[in-house]
């Protein structure tokens, strides 16, 4: 039995909904192998915007996605590429290794059990290669893939290749990707101030790729969407948009406890019931986080949960017992650790049921 509201998962193709601009914007730019960036705050829907364009477009294209959330090395990013290029064809496995095969001068391909689906998928095999190897078997593998069928390459969380310090990835890529034909790059990423330090002026990848922020859902469409599967007002929708401050993840979790308790007549208190649930259930987890921070920053992160900017002045030092320059120094450390995020004047915590948790300190 599976949940109209999936929270913890990417979205499948029913349960998706309210994003045909951003649909229509990657279908413009694709269509002419353009390039474009994606960005936003944490769990607005990213990859599940990317994973519905591929479901509803791989017969037009070759869609490949990868996500380099967890690299640590050039060898990981390279690997990674690889590895999605050779899952990508809608092959069966004996058809897919002769194809690989024919493509790849030095990486070889074997069968193995993808341990997240339980399917048969395909491994690359890199042992003795070296990551200018696999990445010119990569790039060479693409480009002639490219001849027969234009190629969609999503690369999710981008922003990690910045966090890669014996090779600048960024440069490296620049060369495929404005020397492309019959390819366009989506660039997805969440940590922003290092995502666009990326594509900024004068970094390798400038004016490489159209910029799109990916907005909150509209509270019309969540409506128009829920209401098929629960009775609920669009007053009820719009107050669980506001605590949610428009994070889909928290949304749909709200929701999808809202949809499974069955609730007859939700109001604004039984939304109150099921925050408090989710906060409740995330609060040992989100107390080993706080542990590990020291008093000053502890005191930071209280701050930013209840303030959000503005909180520089005497009344707040006063309140809180701690000194200007100390407050600043433990704002810029939580923000280096991704902590705190930063839109304009406003800080904010990207987890808003981390910040709902620390409003509550």
């Amino acid at each position: 039995m599976t949940s109209p509201f999936p929270y913890d998962k990417i979205s499948d193709e029913k349960h998706f909904f309210g994003r045909e601009k951003e649909i229509k914007e990657l279908e413009k730019t694709v269509k002419f192998s353009n390039n474009m960036l994606i960005h936003s705050k944490r769990r607005m829907g990213k990859s599940s915007l990317i994973n519905y364009f591929f479901q509803t477009h791989q017969k037009e294209y070759m869609c490949i996605y990868v996500d380099i959330f967890d690299i640590t090395s050039k060898e990981d990013f390279a690997y990674a590429l690889l590895k999605a290029l050779s899952n990508a064809q809608d092959l069966d496995i004996k058809s897919a290794i002769k194809t690989l095969t024919s493509l790849f001068k030095r990486v070889r391909v074997e069968p193995t059990i993808d341990t997240k689906t339980l399917k048969y998928s395909l491994k690359p095999v890199v042992a003795t290669l070296s990551f200018e190897q696999m990445m010119e078997d990569f790039f060479s593998s693409l480009n002639e893939l490219a001849q027969k069928k234009q190629i969609i390459l999503a690369i999710d969380e981008f922003q990690q290749i910045a966090t890669i310090k014996d090779v600048k990835l960024d440069a490296y890529l620049r060369t495929y990707v404005q020397n492309r034909e019959n390819i366009s790059y989506i660039f997805l990423g969440s940590k922003r101030h290092l995502l666009t330090s990326l594509f900024s002026y004068q970094a390798p990848l400038y004016e490489l790729a159209n910029h799109f922020e990916l907005q909150p859902l509209n509270v019309e469409d969540i409506f128009n969407y829920v209401k098929e599967y629960i009775a609920i007002s669009k007053e009820v929708v719009a107050y669980i948009y506001e605590l949610a401050n428009g994070e889909t993840k928290l949304i749909q979790n709200i929701l999808h406890l809202l949809y499974i308790y069955k609730i007859k007549e939700i109001d604004n208190d039984a939304v109150d019931q099921v925050v408090e649930e989710i906060i409740n259930s995330k609060d040992a987890s989100f107390r080993l986080i706080y542990d590990t921070l020291n008093n000053n920053q502890k005191t930071a992160l209280k701050i930013v949960g209840k303030y959000k900017n503005g909180f520089f002045n005497a009344e707040v030092l006063k309140e809180f017992n701690i000194k200007k320059q100390t407050l600043q120094s433990s704002i810029k450390t939580l923000f280096s650790n991704e902590m705190i995020d930063k839109d304009g004047d406003n800080y904010f915590i990207p987890d808003r049921t981390l910040e709902l948790w620390v409003e509550r300190l």
